[in-house]
Protein backbone atom coordinates (compact mmCIF):
# COMPACT_ATOMS: atom_id res chain seq x y z
CA UNK A 1 0.00 0.00 0.00
CA UNK A 2 1.34 3.43 -0.91
CA UNK A 3 1.03 6.02 1.85
CA UNK A 4 0.12 9.66 1.22
CA UNK A 5 3.68 10.91 1.47
CA UNK A 6 4.91 8.46 -1.13
CA UNK A 7 1.98 9.26 -3.41
CA UNK A 8 2.84 12.94 -3.29
CA UNK A 9 6.43 12.16 -4.18
CA UNK A 10 5.29 10.03 -7.10
CA UNK A 11 3.01 12.78 -8.39
CA UNK A 12 5.82 15.32 -8.19
CA UNK A 13 8.14 13.01 -10.13
CA UNK A 14 5.48 12.49 -12.81
CA UNK A 15 4.92 16.23 -13.13
CA UNK A 16 8.64 16.87 -13.41
CA UNK A 17 8.97 14.10 -15.92
CA UNK A 18 6.08 15.49 -17.95
CA UNK A 19 7.58 19.00 -17.89
CA UNK A 20 10.95 17.69 -18.96
CA UNK A 21 9.51 15.88 -21.92
CA UNK A 22 7.43 18.87 -22.96
CA UNK A 23 10.39 21.25 -22.64
CA UNK A 24 12.57 18.92 -24.67
CA UNK A 25 9.97 18.69 -27.40
CA UNK A 26 9.66 22.50 -27.54
CA UNK A 27 13.44 22.91 -27.83
CA UNK A 28 13.59 20.23 -30.47
CA UNK A 29 10.83 21.85 -32.51
CA UNK A 30 12.41 25.28 -32.16
CA UNK A 31 15.77 23.95 -33.26
CA UNK A 32 14.13 22.30 -36.23
CA UNK A 33 12.48 25.58 -37.27
CA UNK A 34 15.70 27.58 -37.02
CA UNK A 35 17.82 25.02 -38.82
CA UNK A 36 15.44 24.51 -41.72
CA UNK A 37 17.01 26.07 -44.80
CA UNK A 38 15.03 26.48 -47.96
CA UNK A 39 17.27 26.31 -51.02
CA UNK A 40 15.16 29.01 -52.66
CA UNK A 41 15.93 31.65 -50.01
CA UNK A 42 18.96 32.86 -51.97
CA UNK A 43 19.05 33.11 -55.71
CA UNK A 44 21.52 34.81 -58.01
CA UNK A 45 20.04 37.86 -59.66
CA UNK A 46 18.81 37.24 -63.18
CA UNK A 47 21.18 39.63 -64.97
CA UNK A 48 23.66 39.26 -67.82
CA UNK A 49 27.31 39.66 -66.81
CA UNK A 50 30.19 39.52 -69.28
CA UNK A 51 33.28 37.40 -68.46
CA UNK A 52 35.95 39.25 -66.51
CA UNK A 53 38.44 39.03 -69.39
CA UNK A 54 36.07 41.11 -71.55
CA UNK A 55 36.73 44.07 -69.25
CA UNK A 56 40.34 44.27 -70.46
CA UNK A 57 39.51 46.54 -73.37
CA UNK A 58 39.74 50.19 -74.40
CA UNK A 59 37.35 52.41 -76.29
CA UNK A 60 37.36 56.17 -76.80
CA UNK A 61 35.73 57.25 -80.02
CA UNK A 62 33.05 59.48 -81.49
CA UNK A 63 30.27 57.33 -82.98
CA UNK A 64 26.82 57.62 -84.48
CA UNK A 65 24.06 56.59 -82.12
CA UNK A 66 20.54 55.20 -82.19
CA UNK A 67 17.83 56.12 -79.67
CA UNK A 68 16.29 52.96 -78.23
CA UNK A 69 13.04 53.44 -76.32
CA UNK A 70 13.63 50.13 -74.50
CA UNK A 71 16.73 51.54 -72.79
CA UNK A 72 15.83 53.67 -69.78
CA UNK A 73 17.54 56.31 -67.63
CA UNK A 74 21.31 56.87 -67.72
CA UNK A 75 21.93 53.72 -69.75
CA UNK A 76 23.47 52.99 -73.12
CA UNK A 77 24.23 49.85 -75.09
CA UNK A 78 27.48 49.49 -77.02
CA UNK A 79 28.08 46.16 -78.72
CA UNK A 80 31.89 46.32 -78.26
CA UNK A 81 31.82 46.83 -74.48
CA UNK A 82 31.12 44.36 -71.66
CA UNK A 83 27.93 44.53 -69.66
CA UNK A 84 27.43 45.92 -67.19
CA UNK A 85 30.12 48.57 -67.51
CA UNK A 86 30.60 52.30 -67.01
CA UNK A 87 31.14 54.86 -69.75
CA UNK A 88 31.61 58.59 -70.02
CA UNK A 89 29.56 60.02 -72.88
CA UNK A 90 29.94 63.55 -74.22
CA UNK A 91 28.71 65.85 -76.94
CA UNK A 92 31.65 65.88 -79.42
CA UNK A 93 31.06 69.59 -80.03
CA UNK A 94 31.13 70.36 -76.30
CA UNK A 95 33.13 67.88 -74.23
CA UNK A 96 32.20 69.73 -71.05
CA UNK A 97 28.67 68.48 -71.61
CA UNK A 98 29.06 64.88 -70.43
CA UNK A 99 27.31 62.15 -68.45
CA UNK A 100 28.42 59.01 -66.62
CA UNK A 101 26.28 56.13 -67.87
CA UNK A 102 25.90 52.39 -67.54
CA UNK A 103 26.39 50.07 -70.51
CA UNK A 104 23.77 47.31 -70.64
CA UNK A 105 22.84 44.49 -72.97
CA UNK A 106 20.27 45.33 -75.63
CA UNK A 107 18.31 43.19 -78.05
CA UNK A 108 18.50 45.67 -80.92
CA UNK A 109 21.02 45.32 -83.74
CA UNK A 110 22.51 48.79 -83.40
CA UNK A 111 26.20 49.12 -82.55
CA UNK A 112 25.62 52.06 -80.19
CA UNK A 113 22.24 52.85 -78.61
CA UNK A 114 21.22 55.36 -75.97
CA UNK A 115 18.09 56.08 -73.95
CA UNK A 116 15.79 58.93 -74.86
CA UNK A 117 16.62 60.51 -71.48
CA UNK A 118 20.32 60.72 -72.41
CA UNK A 119 19.44 62.11 -75.83
CA UNK A 120 17.41 64.87 -74.15
CA UNK A 121 20.21 65.71 -71.68
CA UNK A 122 23.14 65.76 -74.12
CA UNK A 123 21.30 67.28 -77.08
CA UNK A 124 23.92 65.69 -79.35
CA UNK A 125 23.20 65.84 -83.08
CA UNK A 126 24.53 62.80 -84.95
CA UNK A 127 27.50 61.56 -82.92
CA UNK A 128 28.37 61.00 -79.27
CA UNK A 129 31.89 60.73 -77.88
CA UNK A 130 32.04 57.55 -75.77
CA UNK A 131 34.86 56.54 -73.43
CA UNK A 132 35.03 53.22 -71.59
CA UNK A 133 35.97 53.55 -67.90
CA UNK A 134 37.74 50.32 -67.08
CA UNK A 135 38.34 50.68 -63.32
CA UNK A 136 34.78 51.79 -62.58
CA UNK A 137 33.42 49.02 -64.83
CA UNK A 138 35.27 46.28 -62.95
CA UNK A 139 33.95 47.66 -59.64
CA UNK A 140 30.40 47.63 -61.03
CA UNK A 141 30.83 44.04 -62.24
CA UNK A 142 31.94 42.92 -58.77
CA UNK A 143 28.86 44.58 -57.27
CA UNK A 144 26.48 42.87 -59.69
CA UNK A 145 28.22 39.52 -59.40
CA UNK A 146 27.88 39.51 -55.61
CA UNK A 147 24.27 40.61 -55.58
CA UNK A 148 21.88 38.13 -53.96
CA UNK A 149 18.15 38.14 -53.68
CA UNK A 150 17.04 37.15 -50.18
CA UNK A 151 13.60 35.66 -49.82
CA UNK A 152 11.70 35.76 -46.55
CA UNK A 153 9.40 32.85 -45.85
CA UNK A 154 6.46 33.71 -43.64
CA UNK A 155 3.36 32.04 -42.24
CA UNK A 156 0.91 33.13 -39.55
CA UNK A 157 3.15 32.23 -36.63
CA UNK A 158 6.77 31.96 -37.85
CA UNK A 159 9.12 34.25 -39.73
CA UNK A 160 12.30 32.48 -40.87
CA UNK A 161 15.16 34.42 -42.43
CA UNK A 162 18.84 33.92 -43.19
CA UNK A 163 21.53 36.59 -43.31
CA UNK A 164 24.42 36.82 -45.70
CA UNK A 165 27.91 35.88 -44.48
CA UNK A 166 30.01 38.66 -42.98
CA UNK A 167 32.44 38.60 -45.90
CA UNK A 168 29.78 39.57 -48.42
CA UNK A 169 30.13 43.12 -49.67
CA UNK A 170 28.73 45.44 -52.28
CA UNK A 171 25.15 44.18 -52.10
CA UNK A 172 23.76 47.01 -54.14
CA UNK A 173 22.59 47.65 -57.67
CA UNK A 174 23.96 51.20 -57.55
CA UNK A 175 27.44 52.38 -58.43
CA UNK A 176 29.49 53.82 -55.56
CA UNK A 177 28.71 57.55 -55.84
CA UNK A 178 31.87 58.52 -53.98
CA UNK A 179 33.83 57.04 -56.87
CA UNK A 180 31.77 59.02 -59.34
CA UNK A 181 32.59 62.21 -57.39
CA UNK A 182 36.29 61.29 -57.45
CA UNK A 183 36.05 60.66 -61.15
CA UNK A 184 34.41 64.04 -61.75
CA UNK A 185 37.12 65.77 -59.70
CA UNK A 186 39.70 63.97 -61.82
CA UNK A 187 37.93 65.11 -64.99
CA UNK A 188 37.98 68.73 -63.78
CA UNK A 189 41.70 68.58 -63.01
CA UNK A 190 42.65 67.25 -66.43
CA UNK A 191 39.88 68.89 -68.45
CA UNK A 192 40.83 69.64 -72.08
CA UNK A 193 44.13 67.76 -71.75
CA UNK A 194 45.31 64.91 -73.96
CA UNK A 195 47.22 61.99 -72.48
CA UNK A 196 50.10 61.29 -74.86
CA UNK A 197 51.24 58.05 -73.22
CA UNK A 198 52.53 56.41 -70.03
CA UNK A 199 56.25 55.70 -69.64
CA UNK A 200 58.40 53.73 -67.23
CA UNK A 201 60.89 56.53 -66.54
CA UNK A 202 61.37 60.26 -67.06
CA UNK A 203 64.16 59.94 -69.64
CA UNK A 204 62.04 57.74 -71.91
CA UNK A 205 59.12 60.13 -71.54
CA UNK A 206 61.18 63.16 -72.56
CA UNK A 207 62.96 61.35 -75.40
CA UNK A 208 59.80 59.98 -77.02
CA UNK A 209 57.81 63.22 -76.75
CA UNK A 210 60.57 65.68 -77.61
CA UNK A 211 59.30 66.32 -81.15
CA UNK A 212 55.89 67.47 -79.89
CA UNK A 213 57.09 69.60 -76.95
CA UNK A 214 55.57 72.67 -78.65
CA UNK A 215 52.12 71.29 -77.71
CA UNK A 216 52.68 72.38 -74.12
CA UNK A 217 53.62 69.12 -72.39
CA UNK A 218 52.81 68.40 -68.75
CA UNK A 219 54.68 65.55 -67.05
CA UNK A 220 53.36 63.85 -63.90
CA UNK A 221 54.18 60.71 -61.94
CA UNK A 222 51.03 58.68 -61.30
CA UNK A 223 51.01 55.17 -59.82
CA UNK A 224 54.75 54.72 -60.44
CA UNK A 225 54.39 55.65 -64.12
CA UNK A 226 55.36 58.83 -65.95
CA UNK A 227 52.29 60.36 -67.60
CA UNK A 228 52.81 62.93 -70.35
CA UNK A 229 49.92 65.28 -71.17
CA UNK A 230 49.48 67.93 -73.84
CA UNK A 231 47.28 71.00 -73.70
CA UNK A 232 44.95 72.34 -72.53
CA UNK A 233 43.06 72.75 -75.80
CA UNK A 234 39.69 74.33 -76.41
CA UNK A 235 36.71 72.11 -77.21
CA UNK A 236 36.88 72.61 -80.95
CA UNK A 237 40.62 72.00 -81.14
CA UNK A 238 41.11 68.98 -78.89
CA UNK A 239 39.80 66.40 -81.38
CA UNK A 240 42.00 67.85 -84.12
CA UNK A 241 45.05 67.59 -81.85
CA UNK A 242 44.15 64.02 -80.94
CA UNK A 243 43.86 63.11 -84.62
CA UNK A 244 47.23 64.79 -85.26
CA UNK A 245 48.94 62.80 -82.49
CA UNK A 246 47.56 59.45 -83.62
CA UNK A 247 48.55 60.08 -87.24
CA UNK A 248 52.08 60.92 -86.06
CA UNK A 249 52.61 57.65 -84.25
CA UNK A 250 51.24 58.39 -80.78
CA UNK A 251 48.62 55.66 -81.02
CA UNK A 252 47.97 55.60 -77.26
CA UNK A 253 46.99 59.27 -77.15
CA UNK A 254 43.50 59.94 -75.82
CA UNK A 255 41.37 62.50 -74.06
CA UNK A 256 42.00 62.13 -70.30
CA UNK A 257 40.61 60.86 -68.03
Amino acid sequence: MINLSNLNKLLILLILSSCTVTTSDVKKDKKKILSTKDESYFQKSNIDISPLEDYETELFVSEKFYVDENIKGNQVSHISLPFPSVVKISDPDNLKNYLIARNVKSNNNSRFSISSEIFDKLQAKTNIYIEYLKEESIILRKVEDSKEESKIKMDSTIISAETLDDDQSGISSKLDYSKIKNLEAKIDKYRNLLLIDKFNDLNSAKLQTNKIKNLGLIIEEIENKIFVFAGPFNDNNINLKLDFLIKNGYINAKIYP
